[in-house]
């Protein structure tokens, strides 16, 4: 990630006050449905990583569940609005596109509202099964191109500055798990239908 797109990221996740209040409330509903989502998958104490987690509440939400959750973003910003949902989650600083962990660490690895900001996914979506382990999962959300998010497209910038991003169907999430080496084994969509996930499992 260059330091234009840095200092993007980290004023994205500056706090105005009421705009982000009323944020929170609406990613608390996101991302409790997200937890239950990928629990479906996860055995107790199962190690997993949110690469470009933004403010990580999915992890926090695992992690008071008795998971081993990791999270980890590039923005300092981010990290430190995750510091305020914390609740044993660990919190790592980092590029999603070459993440310091080994081959094969977790049994989870998953994102939401991350991939559709990229200009190559692809290679962002084989560094999350990278680090998965074999026969592990990787779970990954995005806009969904039939629900409301499609606006996202005709957008240049949000109201802080960062690119909404692209939107996706079912196919084309499905072609980029496809070649990640990740056989799709549920879809859903959710949040009133503004996401499509696909969760996928690792040969």
């Amino acid at each position: 990630m260059t330091a234009p797109e840095t200092k993007t990221w980290d004023r994205y996740w500056s706090r105005i006050p009421i705009y982000d209040d009323a944020l929170d409330a609406l990613r608390g509903v996101l991302n409790r449905q997200i937890k239950r989502y990928v629990k479906t998958v996860l055995a107790p104490r199962a190690r997993t990583l949110e690469p470009g987690a933004g403010s990580a509440c999915v992890s926090a939400l695992l992690a008071e569940d008795g998971l081993n959750a990791s999270a980890l973003d590039y923005a300092y910003s981010a990290l430190a609005v995750a510091r305020r949902f914390q609740s044993g989650a660990r919190l790592v600083q980092g590029d999603l596109f070459k993440m310091p962990f080994p081959d094969g660490t977790f049994d989870l690895t998953f994102n939401n509202s991350t991939l559709e900001h990229f200009k190559n996914p692809q290679d962002a979506l084989n560094e999350m099964a990278r680090v998965t382990k074999p026969g592990g999962h990787v779970f990954v959300g995005v806009p969904f191109t039939y629900g409301p998010l499609a606006v996202c497209k005709l957008k240049k910038s949000s109201f802080k500055g960062a690119w909404d991003g692209t939107t996706y169907d079912r196919k084309g999430l499905r072609d980029l798990f496809g070649r990640a080496g990740l056989r799709v084994i549920g879809d859903a969509t959710f949040f009133f239908r503004c996401f499509v996930g696909l969760m996928g499992r690792k040969a």
